[in-house]
């Protein structure tokens, strides 16, 4: 399966991959590596809320040369079906 990436941050609930420099690329004065992580977005009173797997803000003016991709659900396998129950 090919992933799509876009440096665009996304504009829809759910969640997404990140690969980036979260707090940029210099962070108090010092040289910072790329990030992989889980981004959640979420839908609030003002708009979309970004948060990384931290459990931490995420804001689009921290961040630099970020890239996001959605994460897709797995199929849930026949036996789960068993324990799932929907009302």
């Amino acid at each position: 399966m090919q992933v799509k990436w876009t440096k665009k941050f996304p504009k829809k609930e759910g969640n997404y991959w990140f690969y980036g420099y979260r707090y940029g690329k210099i962070s108090c004065g010092q040289k910072c590596e790329p990030e992989l992580m889980v981004v959640t977005v979420n839908k609030c009173a003002n708009g979309l809320l970004y948060v990384d797997s931290g459990g931490q803000f995420m804001y689009e003016s921290e961040t630099e040369d970020a890239h996001f991709a959605p994460m897709d659900m797995p199929e849930i396998p026949k036996f789960f079906k068993s324990v799932v129950q929907h009302e």
